[in-house]
C-alpha cells in the first residue's frame, strides 16, 4: 500500500514515499541478528505509524516524538531507523543519517533496496568512497529496484569512482596559516596577492559594534615587511569600504583598478552587482556600478580582472548559461565601454555551477570552483587553460586533499605560479575560515610571469609623464598588455608573461615613443626588472632606438615579426603630421666597411619604403646607413656587437 508523500524538504530522497507499513512482521530481521520481540513488535509499529502520520504532514516534532516510543519499545525494528534517516538527511545531519541507514540495513537488508541508492550518496557527500561503491553495488544487484533508480545509481557510481581514483593518487599538499595578523576569530576569504607578491587583499567578515550591533564584510589588506613577514592586517580605505557589504575584490594588476560585488545597493539592476573604482594618487575614486550592459537583474558575483586590462570575468546566474550559476566575460574597448557578457560555454560551464573564477596573470590559465565537473562530492577546485586558439581546454580537477567532500571556494595563485592562496575553516586555524598558502603542485601551474615596474619622466624637465603602455606580442601583432603611468608620480608596474617575445612602446602625447624588445623564457625567476624611462621631447634631434626591427642576418629584408614596430611608427608619423624623421642603419665592425656601409642603407631604406608604402609622404622620411661609424656597444663583445646593429629613428 502507498502512502501519501511529503516532498517539502528533500525532493530526491529515493522513497518518498512507499509506506513502510507493509512491514514484516515477526522473522523480518535478515540482517545482524537482531531479532524483533514479537510481544513488542505490533506496539512498535503503531508508534512508528503515527511519526510516519506526522511526518507525512510535516510534523517533525511528533514524529521525532513517536519514533523514540517506538524505537525504546522496539529497537529492532528496520522501519523505524529508515524514517530516523530521511528525517536526519532532510536536516542535513549526513552522519545520523547514514548511520540510521545503516542500522536499518542491519536489522533487513530487504527493508528498501532503493534506498541503497540514498546512502551511497551521502556516503559520496561525506567521503566515504569505498562504502558509497558497496552501497550503489547493493542496488544495481537487487532484482526488485526499478530500472530509472539503476541508471541513477550508475551515474552516481561514476562520479563515486571518479573521486576514488582521485584518493588514490594523492598530492602533496601542506597548507600553511598565513597567522595573527592576518587571521582572526571571524571570517576571513578570498584572498589575492599582488603581482610582486608583497601586498594581500581579502575580504573579513566580522561584528561592527556602530552604529549598532551588525555584521559587516569589508576588504582588508597587509604588506610584507622586510623579513618577508605580513603585517597587521589593515582596513582597506574609504569610500572603497562603506557601512554596506562589499565582497570579492579584484585589483588589475597594474594597481590601477578594482573590481567588487556590492549586494542590494540603491544602484543595483539585481541581487548582487559588479562596481568598480580607480586609483588616482594615493586615494581611490567613488565606487561605481558597471551598468546595465554588465549587470542584470540577477546575480553578478566575484569579479576577476585579466592581466592586459581587457577582460573582466565573473560568476552570474543570469539566463542564457548552461545551468545554475556559470562564469561569464565581458571586455573594455578601446573607449571605455563594456561588451554585452559571454558565457564561457560547455567546456568549463555545467548544469550545476561554476563559481570564484581567478585568471592567472598569465592570462591563459584560469582556476575556479565547480559542483558539475567530476570531483570529490561538493565544490571542487579545477584549473583550465586557453590554447593558441583562445578556446578553452577540458578542466582538471587539482586533485586530493587540496579537494575534499566538502566545498573548497576559492584560490588566487601567485605571479610566479609555484603559491596558491585560499580560506578555509576545516583545519584548524584561529577561528572560523582562515586564509592559507601552499605550494602549487608542478601540474596544476601557470606559466610564470614577470613584472616591469619603475617611472616615466620627461627627458629634460624630469617631471612625470603619464604614459600609455603597450605590450605587443611579435608573433601575433596584437596587443596582449597595455597600461599607463600614474598622472601624480610616473610611477607604473606592467606584467611581463614568460615564453614569448614582445614589443614594449611607451608613449605620450608631445613626446617622442620609446621602444624596447622584451623576450623572458619560462626559467627567469621572478625579480622585476626595474626601469627609469626618460621619454624625448618632440624636437629636432630627439632620437630612439627600434629595438624590434629585424633582419634576416646580412640582409636588408624585414621579418616578419618588425611589422608591430613599423606601425607603431607609422601611426606616430600620422599623429604628428609636420614632423619629419631620419631612419639610420648601424652595423657592428665584422666585416668590411663598405659592405656595412651599403647593408646599412639599404636597411634603412627598407623601414622608409615600408612606410612610404603605407601612405606616409616620401619627402617626410629620409633613409641613411652610418655602417659602422657610430657604435654604442664594445664590437669586441657579443653584446656589445648586438647593441651596435640597429635602427634609429630621429627627429629632422
Amino acid at each position: 500500500m502507498k502512502f501519501p508523500c511529503r516532498t517539502s524538504h528533500v525532493p530526491h530522497l529515493s522513497f518518498l514515499w512507499i509506506a513502510l507499513a507493509s512491514i514484516v512482521l515477526p522473522g523480518q530481521s535478515q540482517g545482524t541478528g537482531c531479532h524483533p520481540d514479537p510481544g513488542k513488535l505490533g506496539k512498535a509499529k503503531l508508534h512508528y505509524e503515527k511519526a510516519l502520520s506526522a511526518y507525512q504532514n510535516g510534523q517533525d516534532e511528533q514524529a521525532w516524538k513517536f519514533l523514540r516510543i517506538a524505537e525504546k519499545t522496539e529497537a529492532c525494528f528496520a522501519d523505524i531507523h529508515m524514517l530516523k534517516a530521511v528525517l536526519f538527511e532532510e536536516n542535513k545531519q549526513a552522519d545520523s543519517a547514514i548511520a540510521s541507514y545503516r542500522k536499518a540495513f542491519s536489522i533487513d537488508p530487504e527493508v528498501f533496496p532503493s534506498a541503497y541508492y540514498d546512502l551511497g550518496v551521502l556516503e559520496y557527500s561525506t567521503g566515504q568512497y569505498e562504502e558509497a561503491e558497496k552501497s550503489f553495488n547493493l542496488l544495481l544487484s537487487h532484482p526488485g529496484v526499478s530500472e530509472k533508480r539503476k541508471e541513477q545509481a550508475r551515474m552516481a557510481q561514476l562520479r563515486n569512482r571518479e573521486a576514488l581514483a582521485l584518493t588514490r593518487e594523492e598530492i602533496d599538499f601542506q597548507p600553511k596559516n598565513q597567522g595573527p595578523a592576518i587571521n582572526t576569530a571571524e571570517d576571513e576569504y578570498h584572498p589575492s596577492v599582488s603581482l610582486d607578491g608583497n601586498t594581500l587583499i581579502f575580504t573579513r567578515r566580522y561584528r561592527k559594534e556602530e552604529p549598532v550591533p551588525h555584521p559587516e564584510e569589508d576588504f582588508f589588506y597587509s604588506v610584507r615587511d622586510s623579513s618577508g613577514n605580513w603585517q597587521p592586517a589593515r582596513l582597506f580605505p574609504e569610500p572603497v569600504n562603506s557601512p554596506e557589504n562589499e565582497g570579492a575584490l579584484s585589483i588589475s594588476p597594474d594597481g590601477r583598478y578594482l573590481f567588487f560585488a556590492g549586494c542590494n545597493r540603491d544602484d543595483g539592476w539585481g541581487s548582487c552587482d559588479l562596481y568598480a573604482a580607480v586609483r588616482k594618487g594615493g586615494t581611490w575614486s567613488l565606487p561605481f556600478n558597471l551598468g546595465e550592459t554588465v549587470n542584470s537583474i540577477y546575480w553578478e558575483s566575484q569579479p576577476c580582472m585579466s592581466s592586459d586590462g581587457k577582460t573582466l570575468y565573473f560568476a552570474s546566474n543570469r539566463p542564457g548559461g548552461q545551468g545554475g550559476s556559470d562564469l561569464w566575460k565581458t571586455e573594455l574597448s578601446e573607449s571605455g565601454t563594456w561588451s554585452s557578457p559571454v558565457n564561457l560555454g560547455p567546456r568549463i560551464n555545467t548544469p550545476g555551477d561554476e563559481n570564484s573564477p581567478f585568471l592567472h596573470p598569465d592570462g591563459k590559465t584560469l582556476y575556479f570552483a565547480s559542483n558539475g565537473h567530476p570531483g570529490l562530492g561538493g565544490r571542487d577546485l579545477f584549473v583550465c587553460r586557453m590554447d593558441e586558439n583562445g578556446q578553452w581546454g577540458v578542466p582538471q580537477n587539482l586533485g586530493f586533499p587540496i579537494n575534499t567532500f566538502g566545498d573548497e571556494a576559492t584560490l588566487s595563485v601567485n605571479a610566479q605560479g609555484d603559491t596558491a592562496y585560499f580560506s578555509s575553516d576545516n583545519l584548524g586555524g584561529f577561528g572560523k575560515r582562515d586564509i592559507y598558502a601552499f605550494a602549487l603542485h608542478e601540474k596544476a601551474r601557470p606559466a610564470t610571469v614577470s613584472f616591469m615596474e619603475g617611472h616615466v619622466t620627461d627627458f629634460k624637465k624630469r617631471k612625470p609623464v603619464p604614459a600609455r603602455f603597450e605590450l605587443i606580442s611579435l608573433e601575433t601583432g596584437l596587443v596582449r598588455i597595455e597600461s599607463s603611468a600614474s598622472t601624480e608620480d610616473g610611477r607604473f608596474l606592467v606584467c611581463l608573461p614568460t615564453d614569448e617575445e614582445f614589443a614594449l612602446n611607451i608613449s605620450a602625447p608631445g613626446y617622442l615613443f620609446y621602444s624596447e624588445h622584451i623576450a623572458l623564457d619560462s626559467r627567469f625567476k621572478q625579480e622585476p626588472m626595474r626601469k627609469e624611462i626618460r621619454l624625448h621631447p618632440i624636437e629636432s634631434g630627439a632620437s630612439v632606438i627600434l629595438e624590434n626591427i629585424f633582419y634576416a642576418v646580412e640582409q636588408y629584408r624585414l621579418e616578419e615579426k618588425s611589422i608591430a614596430e613599423l606601425d607603431k611608427v607609422y601611426r606616430f608619423l600620422l599623429q604628428h603630421p609636420s614632423v619629419r624623421i631620419e631612419v639610420g642603419g648601424h652595423t657592428d665592425d665584422s666585416g668590411p666597411a663598405a659592405f656595412n656601409k651599403e647593408l646599412s642603407q639599404k636597411r634603412a631604406q627598407a623601414v622608409a619604403d615600408y612606410l612610404i608604402g603605407r601612405g606616409i609622404e616620401a619627402s617626410r622620411i629620409e633613409a641613411k646607413g652610418y655602417g659602422f661609424d657610430h657604435p654604442i656597444g664594445d664590437n669586441r663583445t657579443e653584446e656589445g656587437r648586438t647593441k651596435n646593429r640597429r635602427t634609429e629613428l630621429k627627429i629632422l
